[in-house]
């Protein structure tokens, strides 16, 4: 708890066989990641479970706040059973149909029921994650003829994209729902909902949430273009965005993501919503000891972007150094950051921070923290916090002065390991306003924080009243125990 030598852009890592042990993720934990992803389209649910138990287990022995990310698989579209390898041929034509198996012979079958009321003539459709491009030129009854555009080897159930259609497929499968029922059992800290088109279907999880009783945050992944021409309404809606590149350069084309990624980035810094940048970022070193220089630069880019956190996939699930691979994500993180902030005490100052709909006063209040920390010279902005806002709030400024959040909701603690700069730190219930800062000042001594007579900027809204961050003072350590 309150270590000061992590670096201010979180870690994701996701769990897979080649780290779900204990010694491994324990030490991932200390090489730098602050949030485990479980991946659900992948294994089973009692080993999911046996991993959960471990992650618990090492962040209580270590006595450090670490997310439980559980990603969500969303509506897949795949292609059906073929009878053996196909090979596809630029310029043929082909049939293409619904079904789970090939009708007849030199068909394809995806294994979509909605796929005739989706697609239309001109749109295409991308097999593999875009190694093979088909295109739509004719529906004849239930039947579409299309020609292909870039080919490849297919085999059974490969993904299937539709960048040009309005995927009509409900927000959750009968799977996400059996998913779901598994991350409010294990109090998971967050879910991830795939696939995300409109603030509709991030509404739709929150339903489904609340049905058992839960209001687990959540973060809708950016991976298809209708989810770009709304991304303001699914912003204002979730809890978090994922910048899910892999799905979302098969759709948009691979040249539009950086910009996209810079532009989400930017449009989340604005609303204080956290963001996180996914896919392939040290893919090499799922089987190398050592990145490659592009993406060290994609790493520093993202941390450039003001991110929030940034994400390992199959480096950290199945490659063969995810405790390396975690530590030099670290590294490049840390690095990054220190010449950013050498150059300013805030990044990206440009951008300006009007949080969400009704986030007036406490954005108001952040801001003001914020500035009066630099221009005091205090050393750090501590924050009480029920539900993590507030810290969501002070992070979205990106300043150079460590935040330090406290609270007394277990649930709270763990959930704010993922948001940029944020040192979370789990107290007691204090009985009393007075109590409450004696709680703080003895915890800031007792790490090291701060001495007596060190100036601190303190944030508190309401006792006991979750979301009412109204008051903002500059006061030293002594004073803090004192005051009311």
């Amino acid at each position: 708890m309150l270590e000061k030598t992590l670096a201010r852009t979180k870690i994701l890592a996701t769990l897979g066989p080649a780290s779900a042990r204990e010694d491994r993720i324990k030490r991932m934990i200390v090489a730098g990641v602050d949030a485990f992803r479980f991946n659900m389209s992948h294994g089973d649910n009692a080993t999911r479970a046996k991993w959960v138990r471990m992650v618990k287990k090492v962040r209580k022995e270590l006595n450090r706040p670490v997310s439980i990310f559980v990603d969500l698989r969303g509506p897949r579209i795949r292609l059906g059973e073929l009878p053996e390898q196909r090979k596809l041929v630029v310029g043929e034509t082909i049939e293409v149909v619904n079904a789970k198996k090939c009708p007849r012979s030199g068909a394809l079958a995806i294994d979509y029921p909605r796929l005739l009321t989706d697609l239309q003539v001109g749109h295409r459709i991308l097999i593999r994650d875009g190694r093979a491009e088909l295109k739509v030129k004719a529906i004849e009854g239930k039947t579409l003829i299309c020609k292909v555009k870039r080919a490849t080897h297919l085999v059974s159930h490969q993904g299937v994209n539709l960048p040009d259609s309005a995927v009509s497929a409900p927000a959750l499968s009968a799977k996400d729902k059996e998913d779901i029922d598994f991350a409010v059992e294990h109090d998971a800290d967050w879910i991830a909902l795939s696939f995300v088109r409109t603030a509709k279907d991030v509404e739709t999880l929150q339903r489904a949430l609340h049905r058992r009783g839960s209001n687990m945050p959540i973060c809708a992944k950016i991976e298809h273009p209708s989810a770009i021409e709304n991304l303001d309404e699914i912003i204002e809606a979730t809890d978090a965005v994922m910048v899910a590149r892999g799905d979302l350069a098969v759709e948009v084309g691979h040249a539009k993501v950086p910009m996209l990624q810079a532009r989400i980035a930017q449009a989340c810094l604005a609303k204080a919503t956290p963001v996180i940048v996914a896919t392939q970022m040290l893919e090499s070193m799922i089987s190398s000891p050592q990145p490659t220089r592009a993406e060290v630069s994609d790493v520093a880019n993202a941390v450039m972007d003001a991110v929030d956190a940034v994400m390992l996939s199959g480096e950290t699930a199945v490659g063969e150094y995810p405790v390396q691979t975690c530590q030099v994500m670290h590294d490049i993180i840390d690095q990054t950051e220190e010449e950013m902030f050498k150059a300013h005490w805030r990044l990206r100052p440009n951008v300006e921070r009007r949080g969400r709909d009704q986030a007036g006063v406490g954005m108001a209040v952040a801001n003001s923290a914020v500035f009066a920390a630099h221009l005091a010279k205090a050393k750090l902005i501590l924050a009480f916090t029920e539900s993590g806002r507030t810290a969501r709030l002070v992070a979205s400024f990106r300043a150079s002065r460590p935040l330090i959040c406290l609270t007394a909701r277990e649930s709270a603690y763990h959930r704010m390991a993922l948001i940029w700069g944020v040192l979370p730190g789990l107290i007691r219930e204090p009985r009393t306003v007075l109590e409450l800062h004696r709680l703080a000042a003895d915890v800031l001594v007792e790490r090291r924080w701060l001495r007596d007579k060190d100036l601190l900027v303190s944030l508190a809204g309401t006792f006991s009243v979750a979301g009412g961050t109204n008051t903002m003072r500059v006061i030293r350590l002594q004073d803090l125990r004192s005051s009311v």
